[in-house]
């Protein structure tokens, strides 16, 4: 599994590519585009093994698509969680203490419920082009995910794991293609 960044280092590393003269590159188009956008991110390669949106590709297309799969992402782990916490005995073969195992669940529970909300209304906010409470709302949902990932490490539950590191990756492909939509690099 890869290392992820702190959340200050993602949010300095964000800022850096926010201001970042290539977002003025106008002439940029399809898969062009999104390997620009995915240079820019922490994941490259995950970025362009997962952009495909339909043409005509352009930052906004490129944003709305991968909100749109972090928003499935969340759903998917809901629907892990949930199972897990419905099944005692699912929890067994994973969990050495399955009390703290359940614990655990109710918080990775907790902050994918804040995170589908922030998900949810960085939708609506990207649908109205109100951009900066959408990427602020993008930060708050990867950062929430952020508290169930770090507790999860060590743990046997790596299908969970993986959902909730595709919707930190997700998040911040999100951001950066916003700013090229909103830069005019569409």
């Amino acid at each position: 599994m890869a290392r992820l960044l702190p959340p200050q280092l993602f949010f300095l590393l964000t800022l850096v590519v926010i201001i970042h003269p290539s977002y003025g590159l106008k002439h940029l188009k399809g898969i062009a585009l999104v390997d620009e956008v995915c240079r820019h991110t922490s994941h490259n390669e995950y970025c362009v093994d997962t952009i495909i949106p339909k043409p005509p590709l352009s930052g906004e297309r490129i944003a709305s698509t991968t909100l749109g799969w972090a928003q499935i992402k969340a759903l998917e782990a809901g629907t892990i969680i949930a199972s897990l916490l419905n099944d005692s005995s699912s929890i067994l073969p994973v969990a050495k203490n399955p009390l703290q195992a359940k614990e655990l669940l109710q918080i990775c529970w907790d902050s994918n419920m804040n995170t589908m909300e922030d998900l949810w209304i960085a939708s609506s906010l990207l649908y109205n082009k109100i951009i900066n409470p959408m990427i602020a709302r993008l930060y708050h949902a990867a950062n929430t995910t952020r508290v169930c990932q770090d507790g999860l490490k060590g743990t046997g539950f790596t299908a969970l794991a993986a959902k909730i590191e595709d919707i930190i990756k997700l998040c911040e492909i999100c951001v950066v293609s916003t700013n090229f939509f909103v830069n005019g690099a569409h």
